[in-house]
């Protein structure tokens, strides 16, 4: 265990100082240019001023711990005795005058174990400022996730919208030559629908872009950048490393041991009261007045009889069933982390696999349908409506995929938060159902 110094107190102060005033003043910083996931998440975790109250309190934890194994502060003392009522006034007839000074020393142990104490809870606030820290960086990853989600979605509705214009063109041409007018009315209508999506999803993108700049404590309307996908990924780990890094990351827990530790350790400093006396000793120095016109000394010392009456064992009592408590809060602390770990890993694999399967074989065989229409529609043989249905099939497709995509960024999301660190990635590949992990298989 870390000894606490006063040093390393004001040193971890002037590092959480500097940091923060670093990446706010990088959080000020305009983005209009393209953006990434991680510019996001480091934007949204330097401008949090939550981020910064927590790692403030765990910093006065730690410099109250440094108090609570000194001694108590010593106390003087002034006392006069015998003055006249009669001349109230008259302090050189009082019959004494004494000026002390005094000091107080704990059952021994006890100042040592309180001490342990204090570090202990500050290293519990510490761990929950770094799950502050966690919590911020999820939401910002799912904000990153809508907002790719939205402008994909945008993306292919504005595709989508050229090819509906191109149809209706060709519609008013084939009329002009005599063809049915019905072509160019349903031409019509699916032009006015792609334009209302259009519309909706332009919307979904503002509002996706607001909630990201405020993330990162921004004015929400604030310029803001396309984002920047990449490639669709699935993490490198399998579920069984995911959680013994999640074991050995999350703040959680560590906080959890830190009580647990701090409890056991007020227990032993309570236990020390119960069983030993504290100890006062004082010097004291009598003026002469009075009957006694000289000079003189003395001493005080006391001692306390804790095993009278009862209140310091029902004090040890108490905290050790605090301790108790405390030690089952951190051997259950791990089974919630577990249990978030598996479903977001599952979570993940599902998502990966439907990706697959809409990107590799539907989305390819509905462009393959849609060419062949279009085909037929551009040399007569095939009418409007076949047409606008083969590309409505196409755009469906496309937007199952973004959807499939988003639910797969957000269950990454889910993943790297429940873990607790940063998660590998890797690309996601071609159809392969063993993401799943079924019969002890794994991707690494």
């Amino acid at each position: 265990m870390s000894t606490f110094t006063p040093f390393r107190g004001v040193a971890l102060g002037v590092v959480w100082v500097a940091l923060f005033a670093s990446t706010r003043a990088a959080a000020d910083e305009p983005l209009p240019g393209p953006i990434d996931r991680a510019t996001v998440v480091r934007a949204a975790v330097a401008g949090h001023p939550g981020v910064h109250a927590a790692q403030q309190r765990a910093h006065a934890t730690s410099l109250a711990a440094a108090s609570t194994g000194a001694l108590p502060p010593p106390e003087v003392m002034l006392q006069i005795w015998q003055v006249p009522i009669a001349k109230p006034y008259a302090i050189g007839e009082a019959g004494m005058v004494m000026v002390g000074l005094g000091q107080t020393f704990p059952a021994p142990g006890a100042r040592g174990a309180r001490a342990r104490a204090g570090e202990q809870m500050a290293a519990a606030e510490r761990a929950m400022a770094t799950d502050r820290m966690r919590l911020i960086q999820r939401e910002a990853d799912h904000a990153f996730a809508d907002y790719v989600e939205a402008s994909a979605r945008h993306a292919i509705h504005v595709e989508h919208r050229a090819i509906a214009e191109r149809a209706l063109g060709l519609a008013r041409a084939r009329h002009a030559g005599g063809a049915s007018l019905s072509d160019v009315t349903q031409a019509e209508v699916e032009l006015a629908r792609v334009d209302a999506d259009v519309i909706g999803d332009r919307t979904r993108v503002l509002g996706a872009r607001a909630r990201l700049n405020a993330l990162m404590a921004r004015e929400p309307l604030a310029p803001l950048g396309p984002p920047i996908a990449g490639e669709p990924e699935i993490a490198v780990w399998d579920l069984p490393t995911s959680i013994a890094k999640a074991q050995e990351s999350r703040s959680q827990l560590r906080a959890a041991d830190a009580e647990r530790d701090a409890r056991t350790e007020e227990a032993r400093a309570a236990a020390h009261e119960a069983a030993l006396p504290s100890f006062s000793v004082a010097a004291l120095y009598f003026a002469p007045v009075g009957p006694v016109p000289v000079h003189g000394y003395g001493a005080n010392a006391s001692m306390s009889l804790p095993w009278i009456w009862g209140e310091a064992s029902a004090r040890r009592d108490a905290a050790k069933e605090q301790a108790e408590a405390a030690r089952s809060e951190a051997r259950g602390a791990s089974i919630p982390v577990k249990a978030e770990v598996a479903m977001a890993d599952m979570n993940m694999r599902a998502a990966a696999l439907r990706l697959q399967a809409l990107r590799d074989r539907a989305l390819p065989a509905s462009k393959r349908s849609f060419e062949a229409v279009w085909a037929g529609y551009e040399s007569g043989r095939t009418d409007v409506l076949t047409l606008l249905m083969s590309r409505r099939t196409v755009v469906d497709v496309e937007s199952e995929i973004v959807v499939a995509r988003a639910t797969l960024d957000h269950a990454l999301a889910e993943l790297e938060a429940s873990v607790g660190t940063e998660v590998p990635r890797r690309p996601l590949g071609p159809l392969d159902p063993s993401i799943l992990g079924e019969g002890g298989t794994h991707d690494r």
